[in-house]
């Protein structure tokens, strides 16, 4: 019974909160029920299709005869190849030893093997001639482009000035082409996204004019800082992300914009006068932005649109993002190997002045990248082994390896014994794509509701999702459609009440607004007061009261700010302390009250000339008015706490005297209205009997005159 009750009194508050509430809780049950449906899918697809979770299997070592600066590895099949750099002092012939030394990957370690893979006499000839004219060379890196592998020198302090060795791989060894090829090694597209430039057209004129990005986002250079704002108002010059630049004087035109449009991410590039440029990520739907500089190096797609990755982190279309302290200057992108499951993504990044390498490896699934590996070379074996090592501060003959198990093997793995399933008919990859969707709609459901549009983005999602995948229904994918297909009606329900609830909180909004305004115009007003008078003191005590009453109102408004009320209430109490005990000394002076004595005396003279009722009205409310502000001091004086009560007490007894007069002044001017309301009623009365008098005499002559016709 306790039980039940509980539960009615938790259904009842619900209902109490309103329907969108209710739907707001439907839907967070459905995503809750989801959520488990899915960890017990991705159980079962681990079962099929077997999964390989990345984890550090070894620590090896890789022994060379000389002590050297390790730079790269590089692998195919079981073979790795190691490249260094030597420094000999004297010496002045370097050989292929000297820069090479080949080994075999077995049992989580490296066995050193001769160097027959590179036994070509053409090679030989231009390895020698490089380090005979090129006095400065230096190994740089490795790098496979399609079948090909590339052998980079760099000759002189600039990465850029290079030479190339070009090998073709052809079943796990070595076929020498040429060393002409260096313009074949280059990096892929670093910015997957077409750049859009700002035209003229796109300025709007104000106070404070902004260049429009797609009438999504508003950005200017002028006026000493880099604006960017959400609302196209050029009356305010405010945004939500300002930052100082180096000319105050620059124009609109002066200022550089482009930016990528990728749903709801810009990419914005800034570029105020004579300075470098400037990367932002806008997110439309969370109106926010974020200053990522490493954009400029590069920036790549993640798969299925999901957002973006660069060299310092993500971002992704759902507002998620995380920036990692690893940067790295001079950084491009270099490939991207995904693994035989399509579950996960290694993005590499490349600093060619550094030699050091950034490994960011990225699950589709729960959309998340792990910590980045920073490294200066490494390399991946066929069953998925990722052997990176870290270059040592001195020269050295022993290299530590680090050695780690990853989803990305060299081809499929499928276990063969689980076949007959309907998991294994459907394909991984399949259904790992509809678990990142449905991961996806998961995270929309976690959204607060401020997020832009998230209903719709819900119920649209949550419909392609059902479209998309024919066997959600079935009872080995464990019913996914069941909580979809109740998310999907829950979420085209909450658009509706939504609206509602966005109109209430708009109106909370107002309201709050308006209140604030007033509390700060009275606490300005108190501020430049002089507190010479009475009056000044009673007039900035009711407005208090006023206020505090409004305040306390406001708090039955849904969706009002609650704890700015606390925090208003709570000035609204210190300032009426502070008066109040300055309105306390004030009264000890003894022509404190003497305003209201004048006053008074000026009401007592007006008795006597009155000849309307309505003008004694007036008077009485005046009265009124001073008898509730005399009631308001005294509650003053009652309710602080006066060290000295003679004082308390002289000051009441004043107030008090002034009471008596106004009971005696309300006394006649009761009697003086009662005389005028009778002698109001018997000329009121006398009007209308004359009137009807006038009306009969009509009445007559119109009688008469019918008579006659």
């Amino acid at each position: 019974m306790a039980e039940e009750s509980r539960t009615d009194k938790t259904e009842e508050h619900i209902l109490d909160g309103g329907t969108y509430d209710v739907i707001k809780n439907r839907l967070q049950k459905q995503k809750e029920l989801l959520q488990s449906k899915l960890i017990e899918l991705n159980d079962d697809r681990k079962t099929v299709f077997g999964s390989l979770e990345t984890k550090l299997i070894a620590n090896a070592r890789i022994n060379t005869e000389n002590n050297c600066i390790a730079r790269d590895i590089v692998s195919f099949g079981d073979t790795c190849l190691f490249g260094y750099n030597v420094h000999f002092g004297l010496r002045t012939e370097i050989t292929i030893k000297d820069v090479f030394s080949s080994f075999t990957f077995t049992d989580n370690s490296f066995k050193a093997a001769n160097l027959d893979l590179l036994n070509d006499e053409t090679f030989k000839t231009d390895f020698t001639n490089l380090y005979k004219y090129y006095r400065n060379t230096i190994f740089s890196n490795f790098a496979i482009i399609g079948n090909y592998l590339h052998m980079v020198f760099q000759l002189s302090e600039s990465p850029t000035d290079i030479k190339t060795f070009k090998w073709l791989l052809v079943d796990n060894a070595l076929k020498y082409i040429d060393n002409r090829s260096e313009h074949e090694y280059r990096f892929p597209v670093q910015q997957e996204f077409k750049w859009q430039e700002a035209t003229r057209d796109m300025q709007r004129y104000g106070v404070h004019p902004h260049v429009s990005i797609k009438d999504r986002v508003f950005v200017e250079t002028i006026g000493g800082d880099l604006t960017i704002k959400i609302e196209d108002n050029t009356a305010e010059g405010k945004g939500i992300l300002d930052e100082p630049v180096e000319y105050v004087d620059q124009t609109l035109d002066d200022g550089q914009y482009r930016f990528g449009d990728l749903g709801n991410l810009l990419i914005l590039e800034i570029k105020p006068f004579q300075e470098s440029p400037r990367y932002f990520v806008f997110n439309d739907k969370m109106k926010e932005v974020q200053k990522i500089e490493s954009v400029k190096n590069a920036c790549i797609l993640l798969p299925d649109d999901q957002g973006i990755i660069f060299p310092t982190g993500y971002y992704l279309q759902t507002g998620e993002y995380h920036i990692f302290d690893n940067s790295i200057p001079n950084v491009k992108f270099q490939e991207r190997i995904v693994s035989p499951n399509g579950e996960d993504f290694l993005y590499v990044f490349y600093s060619a002045a550094e030699g050091l390498y950034n490994l960011m490896s990225y699950n589709i699934i729960s959309q998340v990248i792990k910590t980045p590996i920073i490294c200066n070379g490494f390399t991946i074996l066929e069953n998925g082994e990722l052997c990176y090592f870290k270059t040592e501060q001195e020269q050295t003959k022993h290299h530590v390896v680090q050695i780690w198990q990853t989803p990305y093997l060299k081809g499929d793995y499928v276990p063969s014994q689980h076949e007959d399933t309907l998991l294994y008919k459907i394909g991984n990859k399949d259904i790992v794509k509809a678990m990142a969707e449905v991961n996806s709609l998961i995270t929309l459901l976690n959204k607060n509701d401020n997020y832009a549009g998230l209903y719709s983005d819900i119920a649209k999602f949550s419909k392609d999702i059902l479209d998309a995948y024919y066997w959600l229904p079935e009872p080995d994918t464990h019913q996914l459609n069941e909580p979809i297909e109740e998310i999907n009606k829950a979420s085209n329900a909450a658009i509706d009440e939504f609206e509602k609830v966005v109109q209430l909180r708009k109106n909370a909004q107002n309201q709050s607004k308006l209140i604030q305004q007033n509390s700060e115009e009275l606490f300005n007003k108190i501020k430049s007061t002089s507190f010479k008078s009475i009056d000044e003191f009673v007039a900035l005590l009711t407005r208090l009261r006023s206020l505090r009453g409004e305040a306390i109102s406001l708090k039955e408004v849904r969706y009002i700010d609650l704890e700015y009320l606390e925090v208003l209430e709570e000035q609204i109490a210190e300032q009426t302390k502070k008066i109040s005990e300055r309105c306390v000394q004030f009264l000890l002076n003894p022509n404190a009250l003497q305003p209201y004595h004048d006053a008074l005396k000026d009401k007592k003279d007006f008795i006597a000339k009155v000849e309307k009722v309505i003008e004694a009205k007036e008077k009485e409310e005046e009265i009124n008015e001073i008898s509730a502000d005399l009631e308001m001091l005294i509650d003053i004086v009652s309710n602080l706490e006066i060290e000295d009560t003679a004082h308390s007490t002289k000051i009441i007894d004043d107030i008090s005297f002034i009471f008596s007069t106004i009971n005696e002044l309300k006394a006649a001017l009761k009697n003086k209205r009662n005389s005028l309301g009778i002698s109001e009623a018997k000329a009121e009365f006398a009007a209308q009997l004359k009137l009807i008098e006038s009306k009969y005499h009509q009445l007559s002559r119109y009688g008469s005159y019918t008579r006659k016709v």
